[in-house]
């Protein structure tokens, strides 16, 4: 059985600049829910400091901006300049002039020590290469006792069971299979135990169930190109792919409900202190 190429930072870069024009515009928008969510968990201050890594689309970024107010300041860094594109056509858009975005590796934050009272990082855990060397930026770079919000898929129920690990199953083996550099769903306790081992204090892990709809099969496999899966998929030539395709697809068809298809998702929520 042939073994899955871990994504490199590289792969990881071109998969997001290429899909960035649809990501979280494919299907419901997800993101831009869950990124909501996690900047409403946290205690922030008007005229607050703040760094969004991963920043995507500005699914954090622009509600952490309304938060912190004109008084504070917002700063999105992406490793793909095609999302941070994105990111300010919707800065411009919303009007928001309290951001900055930067092309910048989570890994190598270019900040001094203790620049930011708030970090957050929402689904992009499982990118990084190099895991630890993120979060141990993350603690650098934020104040003492300033606040930090994670976000990342959760374990329980199965992340869009039984579509995506139908998917999964079927990549098993594939010859040419891409996988993330880290595991994409994290028991809340797990998130926990993670931030303890870097220092972090006070930490509170919580996980969310909610369901997203899809109103096809082909919104569901259009969406699956603007993530992970982007990157098994692409690669495949193109008789191969018609083919996984038309095969994955099948076997989802019983799942048509009258909205169209429902997957449940649940969402790991953590914060914590420096």
């Amino acid at each position: 059985m042939a073994e899955p190429t871990v994504a490199t930072k590289e792969m990881i870069e071109e998969l997001f600049d290429a899909a960035a024009g649809a990501y979280d515009r494919t299907g419901p928008s997800v993101f831009a829910e869950f990124g909501a969510r996690l900047v409403e968990q946290l205690p922030i201050v008007a005229g607050a400091r703040a760094l969004d890594i991963a920043t995507g689309r500005g699914a954090v970024l622009l509600p952490a901006a309304r938060r912190v107010g004109a008084e504070g300041h917002v700063t999105g860094i992406d490793l793909s300049a095609s999302m941070l594109e994105e990111a300010a056509r919707a800065v411009r858009r919303e009007g928001v002039t309290n951001v900055d975005l930067r092309k910048m590796d989570a890994e190598h934050l270019d900040f001094p020590e203790q620049s930011f009272d708030l970090v957050l990082c929402a689904f992009a855990l499982f990118l990084f290469p190099d895991m630890e060397a993120a979060l141990r930026e993350i603690y650098r770079v934020a104040r003492p006792g300033g606040a930090i919000g994670i976000s990342t898929f959760g374990t329980t129920p199965p992340l869009c069971a039984p579509a995506f690990p139908l998917l999964m199953q079927q990549f098993a083996g594939l010859q040419g299979a891409v996988r993330m550099p880290q595991p994409i769903a994290f028991a809340p306790e797990d998130v926990e135990a993670l931030l303890a081992r870097f220092g972090f204090r006070s930490i509170e892990a919580r996980s969310e169930s909610t369901e997203v709809v899809y109103a096809s099969l082909d919104e569901w496999w259009a969406f699956l190109l603007t993530l992970g899966p982007r990157a098994t998929i692409l690669g495949m030539d193109e008789e191969t792919r018609a083919r996984f395709k038309d095969d994955y697809l099948a076997k989802l068809r019983p799942l048509l409900g009258p909205e169209g298809l429902r997957l449940p998702v649940a969402v790991v929520y953590a914060t914590a202190q420096r």
